[in-house]
C-alpha cells in the first residue's frame, strides 16, 4: 500500500520533490483569465491568495465563491471573505481539491479492485492587511494546509506575506511570497511545499470617460525546484460592467494562453476563465460569483 500512495500522490497530484501542487491552481477566476498574473492587480477577497496586500483594496464588504473544472476528473473548489474593520482588513478563506476517484489493489496483482478511495487537499486562509497611507499595504496570512489518501492524513501550518507599493498613479507594484511552511509527511515520505515568491507591476489606461485597459506583469520563482514562471495579462473594461480578458504564460509546459470575461450587475460580478492544456488533456474551466459592498 506504501507504493501504491506514492504512486498516486506523483501521477495525480504531479508531486515530484514539493507536494501540495494542487496549490498552483489558485482561486481568482479574473486573474486566471489574465495568465495568472495577480501580485500587483488581484481584486476582491480571494486576492489573497495571490498578494495577502490585496484584501487591503476592499471597501466595506467582500465575498466570492468559484468553481474549477481541471482535467480528468480533477475540480477545485473555494470559498473567500474580507472585511474592513476600519482600523485594517480581516479575511478568511478555504479552497478544497478533489482529485477524483481510484481504484485501490494492494502489491499482489489483482483483476478487481478491493475498493475506490479519493484523494483530497484542503487549504485556509486567515488573512490580515492593512494600508499605511496612500501608498503602501501590507498583510500576513496565516495558513494551514490538509491531505488525505486512503488512511492517511498529512497536515501542516505555513504562512504568506506581501506588500503593494503604489508609486505614481495608476501604477501599482506588488511582491509576495506564499506556501512557506513546513514540510508534509506520508508514512516515511517527506514533501514539500511549493513555496515560492512573486514580482509584478500592473498599469491602468483610461481610454475616455468609459473603457479602462489594465496590463500586468509577473514573475514567480519556486525556491525548491528553482524553476521560474512569468506572465503577461491584459483585461479591457467597458462602462465598468464588461470586461474581456486575455493572459499569456512562457516557461510553461501545461499551458499556456488563458482567455476570460467578466459582468458587474450592481454589487455582483460573475467571471469566466478558458485555459486549454497541453498533452490532450483538453481545458481548464472556472466560474465565479461574488458579491462586494
Amino acid at each position: 500500500m506504501r507504493y501504491i500512495t506514492i504512486l498516486v500522490m506523483i501521477v495525480s497530484f504531479g508531486f515530484g520533490f514539493c507536494g501540495f501542487s494542487s496549490l498552483k491552481i489558485l482561486p481568482g477566476v479574473r486573474e486566471a483569465g489574465m495568465g495568472n498574473v495577480g501580485v500587483a492587480c488581484a481584486t476582491g477577497p480571494e486576492g489573497m491568495v495571490w498578494n495577502p496586500a490585496a484584501s487591503s483594496g476592499i471597501r466595506s464588504f467582500a465575498a466570492s465563491a468559484s468553481y474549477t473544472k481541471w482535467f480528468l476528473d480533477t475540480n477545485q473548489q473555494s470559498v473567500f471573505v474580507v472585511r474592513n474593520l476600519g482600523f485594517m482588513h480581516l479575511g478568511f478563506g478555504v479552497a478544497s481539491f478533489d482529485a477524483g476517484k481510484f481504484d485501490y489493489r494492494t502489491e499482489v496483482p489483482a483483476e478487481e479492485p478491493l475498493g475506490e478511495f479519493e484523494p483530497r487537499e484542503f487549504s485556509f486562509h486567515l488573512n490580515f492587511s492593512r494600508s499605511f497611507g496612500d501608498i503602501t499595504d501590507i498583510g500576513i496570512s496565516g495558513r494551514y494546509y490538509y491531505s488525505k489518501i486512503m488512511d492517511r492524513q498529512a497536515h501542516a501550518p505555513g504562512v504568506d506575506l506581501g506588500m503593494r507599493l503604489l508609486p505614481m498613479n495608476r501604477l501599482i507594484l506588488g511582491a509576495s511570497v506564499v506556501d512557506f511552511g513546513k514540510n508534509l509527511y506520508y508514512y516515511e515520505e517527506s514533501f514539500r511545499l511549493p513555496t515560492r515568491g512573486r514580482l509584478g507591476a500592473a498599469y491602468q489606461y483610461c481610454l475616455g470617460n468609459k473603457v479602462r485597459l489594465n496590463l500586468a506583469g509577473q514573475s514567480s520563482f519556486f525556491f525548491y525546484t528553482r524553476t521560474l514562471n512569468l506572465r503577461a495579462g491584459t483585461e479591457f473594461t467597458w462602462a465598468r460592467v464588461a470586461s474581456l480578458r486575455a493572459g499569456y504564460e512562457w516557461l510553461s509546459d501545461r499551458s499556456r494562453l488563458s482567455l476570460g470575461l467578466g459582468f458587474l450587475l450592481s454589487q455582483f460580478h460573475f467571471d469566466y476563465s478558458f485555459t486549454p492544456m497541453n498533452d490532450n488533456l483538453g481545458a481548464a474551466h472556472r466560474i465565479s460569483v461574488g458579491l462586494c459592498l
